[in-house]
């Protein structure tokens, strides 16, 4: 089998606050909350596509992957495959020397974590039931 992601998942964006954001890309772009956790993130889209609301602890661009400070900014783009195509993306991933993190367990959902080469974080998800999106929050990575 040849790994090829599936389609856009979802992408991370930090906001200042998330209920004005929630309104906005509902009356804005016509997006709908697919999926709200407990404080964050929010879930919020349309058909397939997703993007996840977070809370910016800071203003400001910042490099890499600042999990404990984020500032407002895009954060992450997540391609979804399926079980055997994520098993396929850390097989095809090793073979390439891309380091990448996990398998992270998100209740029905699992993750691995890369960069590009300009260092852009990227991720590769899927489902563990088909078209079901997490139910749960997200583990910690």
């Amino acid at each position: 089998m040849t790994f090829a992601v599936d389609r856009l998942d979802h992408v991370e964006v930090f906001v200042r606050d998330i209920e004005a954001s929630v309104k906005w890309y509902q009356d804005v772009l016509g997006l709908t909350i697919m999926h709200r956790w407990d404080p964050e993130p929010v879930m919020i889209g349309a058909n397939e596509t997703m993007i996840a609301l977070f809370k910016a602890r800071r203003e400001g661009p910042s490099n890499g992957d600042d999990d404990a400070q984020p500032p407002i900014r895009w954060r992450r783009v997540a391609w979804r495959t399926s079980e055997a195509g994520f098993k396929e993306a850390q097989r095809h991933l090793a073979s390439r020397k891309v380091a990448f993190q996990g398998p992270v367990d998100h209740g029905c959902a699992w993750s691995i974590y890369f960069n590009d080469p300009d260092g852009h974080p990227l991720e590769i998800t899927y489902y563990c039931a088909p078209d079901v999106a997490p139910q749960s929050g997200p583990s910690k990575r």
